[in-house]
């Protein structure tokens, strides 16, 4: 996130354009406060630019909603708050392409705002595929979408749906229309399942048939959630943020039982799951690949010498070397002081080389820890392919034996006759 993102404050109370400032800083957002209408309208024609705008409904020289309207033709995305909230009142907001409206109930609005303010950066890298015959339908659900900063994509029936997402398995949220031509949605979200989770991609089903049991088939089809045409603005909102929020919620999960906690490489567990798949593609492309074992020579002197916290450093160190020279392989630390790396598309030729080439890095590198200079080397094995992955390690660890047994600090391969000293 790397463009600053700068937030217009329209608020005539000075304690609660205090918070909002707090809240809108703390959500990483520069502002600019304007106490009135007059204020607000001066600073939106000075040319520059918001990320978004708070939008207080009651100010002195504008007491309903006009800067609400002052905000949107700008093309600024625009947050409500308001301590007037009758029907009447929410219903003129919400006829309105705002970002959304809070109630100046309580303290917990101002929470709400801070949640919203950071959802809607983190929305900006977010992709969401709509899939709808009817153009209108498709405008009108990419407006409500593009408001909330998604990056938008359309698909006009089920099948054009299901070849954008083979060509772009990085969308996160799909909302399917169920009665389509070539292919209809329920259909379409099967065999959507059959590509990606509900850990992966979320899909929201939509329909306007009156058909009772309709949503339970989207969701037996699949399908995370469902809604009924029309639908209210708030709704959608809510059960857009809520599924997004639970594929970011798993997917730290898994980042954390998949992640070694001292160098944030991949452990044991992420990299028995990812390799037999990276075979799997090198097999199905025709493609070369192979496997290295890296263990810390003479690692117990270094704990001994220097303390378990110096050994932390050193493996520390050697996952971020390895992590800038093999940024396209597997690497995972498989505990303690050892590593495992898996190669894709790569001659045992140019791997070797690239092992090499670690092995003379860790050896030249030295480590200042507790004003104590330290050196260490690394001993490798590697393994040609092969569909068994145990059989692999099985032969990367026994070059790395032989690696340990010849003298340490080298590079021994399966066979005797690519043998790297």
């Amino acid at each position: 996130m790397s463009q600053t993102d700068t937030m217009l404050i329209i608020e005539d109370s000075k304690p609660i354009a205090s918070l909002i400032k707090h809240i809108a800083e703390q959500a990483g957002y520069q502002t600019d406060l304007a106490m009135s209408y007059a204020q607000a309208e001066a600073l939106l024609a000075s040319g520059k630019s918001y990320s978004v705008a708070s939008i207080d409904y009651n100010l002195p020289d504008a007491p309903e909603g006009e800067a609400i309207d002052l905000v949107l033709d700008t093309k600024t995305p625009g947050i409500v708050l308001t301590g007037k909230m009758d029907e009447a009142t929410r219903d003129k907001i919400l006829r309105k392409p705002v970002v959304d409206y809070i109630p100046k109930e309580t303290a917990q609005a101002y929470a709400y705002l801070g949640k919203l303010l950071t959802r809607l950066k983190l929305n900006r890298y977010i992709k969401v595929l709509v899939v709808d015959d009817s153009k209108a339908a498709r405008l009108y659900l990419s407006h409500l979408l593009s408001r909330h900063q998604f990056q938008v994509s359309v698909a006009e029936n089920g099948q054009a749906g299901l070849d954008y997402l083979v060509e772009n398995p990085d969308v996160k949220l799909v909302i399917t229309d169920n009665e389509m031509p070539v292919m209809g949605g329920i259909k379409f979200v099967s065999e959507a399942r059959k590509l990606y989770t509900k850990d992966q991609i979320s899909i929201i089903g939509l329909s306007g048939n009156d058909a009772g049991s309709l949503s339970a088939r989207f969701i037996k089809s699949g399908a995370n959630d469902f809604l009924k045409k029309p639908f209210c603005h708030e709704e959608f909102y809510c059960r857009v943020v809520q599924n997004i929020e639970h594929l970011e919620y798993v997917n730290r999960i898994q980042m954390l039982a998949n992640t070694d906690y001292l160098t944030k490489l991949g452990n044991r567990r992420y990299f028995f799951d990812k390799a037999p798949e990276a075979i799997k593609r090198c097999i199905s492309q025709q493609q070369s690949y192979g496997l290295a074992m890296i263990d810390i020579d003479h690692f117990k002197k270094i704990n001994d010498v220097y303390g378990h916290d110096a050994g932390d450093v050193v493996i520390a160190h050697i996952a971020d070397v390895m992590r800038k020279l093999f940024p396209s392989a597997i690497v995972a630390r498989f505990g303690g002081e050892e590593f495992c790396i898996l190669f894709e598309d790569a001659s045992i030729e140019s791997v070797l080389s690239e092992l090499d080439t670690l092995r003379r890095e860790i050896e030249a590198s030295e480590i200042t820890f507790n004003q104590e200079n330290i050196r260490y080397t690394i001993s490798i094995g590697y393994s040609e392919q092969s569909e068994n992955i145990d059989l692999m390690l099985s032969i990367a660890d026994n070059a790395l034996y032989q690696s340990k047994t010849n003298g340490r600090n080298q590079v021994t391969a399966q066979k005797p006759e690519l043998e790297t000293n």
